[in-house]
């Protein structure tokens, strides 16, 4: 009994010492992992619209990484940057993850480019004669004849062709949230390659499989994405210094494996859209390539400055992250309402299916619900984002809200609303924009 309250009593102590030193455990950055997205036989994106340089991501990436690696090896020389690839050949994201744990990488920054689907238009591009025939008949009875009688007409001939992408700009990506198990997964099966922090009063060799170590690797995994999501907004602001359009810090609800799999803070970066115009000649350029590289660069050299200097902490952290990531409550106030229809509802409780209206072109929106957000930052597409509402007792009027966190390939953002109650079922379809919010009102009779 004795020895089990000694070994308890250490246990609590490490685990608090943990969580205490967060912000006070300056960790030195020596090394730096440096992805080209795709490669080889996996091309990843590619420019498919008319008059596009059918430029593939797999390249873009590549020339990308290796500016990114020279500046940094130039700007920070007592730090060791290593890629995980320098020529055009495959590896899966197993292999891209092997190499960053294998180097004990202390960031993995991941370089991609974006996509979507494509829409398709037509021109004419001349005319054929085809024959038509017409059948008809003369006389009755036994003496009616059929008559076929055959004209010409003019058709026109069209081409069919994809239209470039209106979306444009830089996104920043980092594992999400909900997948810090999959981090603490990634410390666990790569524990050889792993490195305890400084003065964290652990040796190397600890059993991180072991019942009492979970705890202290659930730490590291959340480190890890709260360095992350640092790293992310100091690109991001940096980027934005350059005139390009940013959408801030996302995360991807499905998960980023690469980023998931690596035992490191560890950040996406998606350069720009490939299927739009300006996007892919600034990508395949010399000017946007160093550009890039260079504000990258210029974060990473910030971040080795918080890290080092120990300011990154879990609160301070906790309130950038909900800053940059979770849309505030009350951010959708600086737009005007635009009530688009009030429903009476029979029961207290009721569904609210959310698609996209029209062609699926990349709306993506947040909605609230009496001022509470439920869902931030989804996509709409041809498949049902559900609510199941309750109607508040108090309210006289249930407020539902649709905030457009962009404007889709096709401006303005537009959605169907389809709305059951019981038996009855309203659709509704809801335009917003940057500067209105759809709004429908639910009244309980």
């Amino acid at each position: 009994m004795v020895k089990i309250k000694i070994f308890f009593s250490f246990f609590i102590c490490s685990f608090c010492f943990l969580l205490t030193g967060f912000s006070q455990t300056p960790k030195l950055l020596k090394t730096i992992i440096v992805d080209a997205g795709h490669g080889g036989s996996d091309a990843g994106a590619v420019g498919e619209y008319e008059g596009s340089l059918r430029s593939k991501e797999k390249d873009v990436t590549l020339a990308i990484s290796k500016k990114l690696v020279a500046i940094l090896q130039k700007e920070l020389p007592d730090v060791k940057t290593i890629p995980t690839r320098t020529t055009d050949i495959f590896q899966n994201v197993n292999e891209k993850a092997r190499i960053a744990n294998q180097y004990h990488g202390d960031l993995f920054i991941c370089i991609h480019a974006d996509s979507g689907p494509l829409k398709t238009a037509r021109r004419q591009i001349g005319t054929r004669q085809v024959t038509h025939y017409t059948t008809s008949y003369t006389g009755k009875g036994k003496r009616k004849k059929k008559k076929i009688t055959a004209r010409k007409v003019e058709e026109p001939v069209y081409q069919y062709y994809k239209l470039p992408m209106q979306r444009s700009g830089t996104s920043v990506w980092i594992f999400a949230s909900h997948k810090t198990s999959d981090k603490l997964k990634a410390i666990i099966d790569n524990e050889a390659d792993f490195n305890i922090e400084a003065d964290d009063s652990l040796s190397n060799n600890v059993d991180f499989n072991s019942p009492e170590m979970k705890p202290i690797v659930a730490i590291y995994a959340k480190r890890f994405q709260l360095k992350s999501i640092n790293m992310g907004m100091l690109v991001e602001e940096e980027v934005a210094k350059t005139g390009r359009k940013t959408f801030g810090l996302n995360q991807r609800q499905v998960g980023i494996r690469v980023l998931q799999s690596t035992n490191m803070p560890a950040i996406l970066i998606e350069t720009g859209f490939i299927n739009n115009v300006e996007d892919e000649r600034y990508l395949n350029s010399d000017k946007g390539q160093e550009e890039l590289a260079e504000s990258i660069t210029e974060a990473v050299k910030r971040y080795k400055a918080i890290v080092e200097s120990g300011k990154i902490s879990s609160t301070n952290l906790a309130k950038e992250e909900k800053e940059k990531i979770t849309p505030a409550e009350e951010k959708y106030t600086n737009r005007s309402k635009n009530i688009l229809k009030r429903i009476d509802i029979k029961q207290p409780n009721f569904k609210v299916d959310l698609y996209d209206d029209g062609d699926v072109d990349g709306d993506i929106v947040s909605v609230y619900y009496n001022g509470k957000i439920l869902l931030n930052n989804k996509k709409l597409t041809e498949k049902a984002l559900t609510l199941n509402l309750t109607a508040d007792p108090g309210r006289i009027e249930n407020e539902l809200l649709v905030y457009a966190e962009n404007e889709g390939d096709i401006p303005p953002n537009t959605a169907l609303l389809v709305v059951t109650d019981g038996n009855n079922r309203t659709e509704v379809r809801i335009t917003a924009d940057e500067k209105k919010n759809g709004v429908v009102i639910f009244s309980k009779k």
